[in-house]
C-alpha cells in the first residue's frame, strides 16, 4: 500500500461529521427566535433584559460539539460563558499592587488630555498599533479602525492609552553581576509607580465607560464595544509581563525573609478576556459588515489535523530558520499530550482520592478532560501549521515570523476564551493549589510562549510556567514534577 493510500485511509478514519448550528440555546431565546450565547446560568440576552433563563439538558456528545465550534471563521469558543461580562461586578480592573505614590503623579481626567497622555497616544500610533498583530490586515485595523473610534468615544481613548502605557514601560533588567543598589532600586520603583498610576487610571476610566456601553449592547454600538473588548484583551495579556517584572524587582525592597516566598500565580487576566466572545456572537452579522471584519476572520482555526494519521505529527521537523523554541516544541508536543492522556487513562474512577489526577480537585475527571481536549486542539493546530509550512520564498528570520503569523491565524491565542467553567474552578483561584489542571494550564501557557515576535506575549508566560514548576517542586509531587520537565525544557534548553 502506498503512503498516499495510508494517508487517505487515516483521513477517512479520523474525520467526523459535525455541525456548527447550536441547538442548545435557552428556552427564552428559542421562543424569541434570537441567537443565544449559551452563557450559564444566565445567557447574555436574558441578562440584558432581566428575564428568567433556563436550558434544556443535552448529551455529552452534543456538549462537546457545541464547545469546540463557534461562528464560521472565528476561533473555537466555549459555549459556556462566564458571568464576567454580564450583570454587576465585571469586567474588573486588573490589580497591579501599586505602592502609594511618594510624589504627585499626573492625574487622569475625563474630557481632557495632558502632555503625558499625548505622549502615550503618539507611542500607540507610532509603535504599539504596528505590533499588535503579525497579520498585515489585522494590523491595519489597529492602526486605523480603532484609533478612529477613539476620537468619538472617550472610554476607548482611555483603554488605548492604558495599552500604550504597558508597551511604553521600559522593563529594567537586573544589572550584570546580580547586584541592585538602593539608589537604582529607589529610582526604578519611583519611575514604575508614577508610570503605572497613570496606566491604571486610564484602565479604570476606560472600564467604567465600557461597562456603560456593554449594558446597552446592540447593533448600534457593537463596533465600539468590540473595539473596547479588543483593547481589554490586549491589556490583559500585556499586563502579565509588567506585573511579573514588578513582582521580581519591587519585592526586593520590601522583603525581609531569607527564604524565597512561593510564587504568586495570576489568573485574573483570563477572566477579563473571556467576555469578548459574547460580544462577537450577539452582534456577529453587524460586526462582519463593519470596520472589524478583517480581524474576525481566522481561516486557520480548524480541526483539519484530524483528517491525518497521528504518525504525521509524532515528530514534526521544523523548517530551516525556524525559532529554536518552536523547533523544540515540535519535537516533543505530541509526546507531551500522550503523557497527559496516560495520566487521565491511569485513573479508572474519579472517586480514587489517591490518584494524582484527583489531587486538589472536586470534579477532576471533567475538569481535566475539558482542559486536555482544548490543549490537544491548540498543540495540534501548531504542529499542523509547522508540518505544512514549507514556503521556500521565506528565508532566515522571515521563516519564524511566517510560522508565528500562521499560528495566530489558527487562533492559538484564543484558548483563554475556550476554557470550561469546570476547568477554571478546578484551578482554585485565588488559592491556587498544585493539581492536574495546573499542569494543563502550564502546557497551554507554552503555546503562548512560542509567540516570541509578539510584544504583549513575549516573556510573560515564561515566568508563569516557571512559577507553576516552582509550585510543584515545593509540593514534592513527583508525578507533576516529571510532567513539567518538558515545557521547562522547551523554554530553557
Amino acid at each position: 500500500m502506498s503512503v498516499n493510500d495510508q494517508t487517505l485511509r487515516g483521513a477517512r478514519k479520523r474525520s467526523r461529521a459535525t455541525h456548527t448550528k447550536s441547538r442548545q440555546g435557552c428556552y427564552m431565546c428559542k421562543s424569541r427566535r434570537v441567537k443565544c450565547d449559551e452563557a450559564k446560568p444566565v445567557c447574555g440576552a436574558c441578562a440584558l433584559r432581566s428575564e428568567a433563563c433556563g436550558y434544556p439538558t443535552y448529551t455529552t456528545r452534543q456538549a462537546r460539539t457545541e464547545r469546540h465550534h463557534g461562528p464560521a471563521g472565528m476561533p473555537a469558543l466555549d459555549g459556556q460563558r462566564p458571568s464576567a461580562f454580564l450583570h454587576g461586578s465585571s469586567p474588573r480592573a486588573l490589580d497591579f499592587n501599586l505602592p502609594s505614590p511618594s510624589v504627585p503623579t499626573a492625574e487622569v481626567n475625563s474630557g481632557s488630555m495632558n502632555m503625558v497622555d499625548l505622549r502615550l497616544l503618539s507611542h500607540f500610533m507610532i509603535r504599539t498599533s504596528k505590533h499588535m498583530s503579525l497579520s498585515l490586515y489585522r494590523q491595519q485595523v489597529w492602526e486605523t479602525a480603532i484609533p478612529r473610534l477613539t476620537t468619538d468615544h472617550e472610554f476607548l481613548m482611555h483603554l488605548l492609552l492604558a495599552l500604550a502605557g504597558l508597551d511604553d514601560f521600559p522593563l529594567v533588567s537586573q544589572p550584570a553581576g546580580g547586584t541592585i543598589t538602593s539608589d537604582n532600586l529607589n529610582a526604578t520603583s519611583l519611575h514604575y509607580s508614577q508610570h503605572m498610576q497613570i496606566v491604571v487610571g486610564h484602565h479604570q476610566c476606560g472600564l467604567q465607560g465600557f461597562r456603560d456601553q456593554l449594558s446597552t449592547l446592540s447593533n448600534a454600538n457593537c463596533n465600539q464595544v468590540f473595539a473596547g473588548s479588543m483593547l481589554l484583551v490586549a491589556f490583559a495579556f500585556a499586563s502579565l509581563r509588567v506585573r511579573n517584572w514588578s513582582d521580581s524587582h519591587m519585592s526586593i525592597s520590601t522583603s525581609t525573609s531569607t527564604t524565597a516566598p512561593l510564587p504568586k500565580l495570576r489568573l485574573d487576566w483570563i477572566y477579563l478576556i473571556r467576555g469578548l466572545s459574547t460580544v462577537v456572537e450577539q452582534c456577529w452579522p453587524s460586526l462582519t459588515m463593519g470596520p472589524f471584519r478583517e480581524i474576525l476572520q481566522y481561516p486557520g482555526a480548524t480541526e483539519d489535523w484530524k483528517m491525518y494519521p497521528d504518525t504525521m505529527f509524532t515528530t514534526v521537523a521544523a523548517p530551516a530558520g525556524c525559532s529554536p523554541r518552536i523547533a523544540r516544541f515540535c519535537r516533543g508536543a505530541f509526546e507531551a499530550i500522550s503523557r497527559l492522556r496516560c495520566l487521565q487513562d491511569a485513573t479508572p474512577s474519579p472517586m480514587d482520592a489517591d490518584s494524582p489526577l484527583n489531587s486538589g480537585l472536586d470534579q477532576p475527571s471533567s475538569a481535566f478532560r475539558d482542559g486536555l481536549e482544548l490543549l490537544e486542539s491548540m498543540y495540534m493546530r501548531i504542529l499542523y501549521v509547522v508540518q505544512f509550512s514549507r514556503d521556500e520564498t521565506n528565508t532566515g528570520a522571515a521563516v519564524a515570523l511566517a510560522i508565528q503569523a500562521d499560528m495566530e491565524n489558527a487562533a492559538v491565542m484564543g484558548w483563554p476564551q475556550a476554557l470550561s467553567e469546570s476547568f477554571l474552578a478546578s484551578l482554585g483561584s485565588p488559592d491556587v493549589i498544585p493539581n492536574a489542571s495546573l499542569v494543563v494550564l502550564a502546557h497551554l501557557y507554552l503555546s503562548l510562549a512560542l509567540f516570541e515576535a509578539t510584544w504583549f506575549l513575549n516573556g510573560a508566560f515564561d515566568e508563569e510556567i516557571m512559577k507553576i514548576d516552582a509550585l510543584f517542586k515545593a509540593s514534592g509531587d513527583e508525578t507533576f514534577i516529571a510532567l513539567m520537565q518538558w515545557p521547562v525544557t522547551v523554554l530553557n534548553d
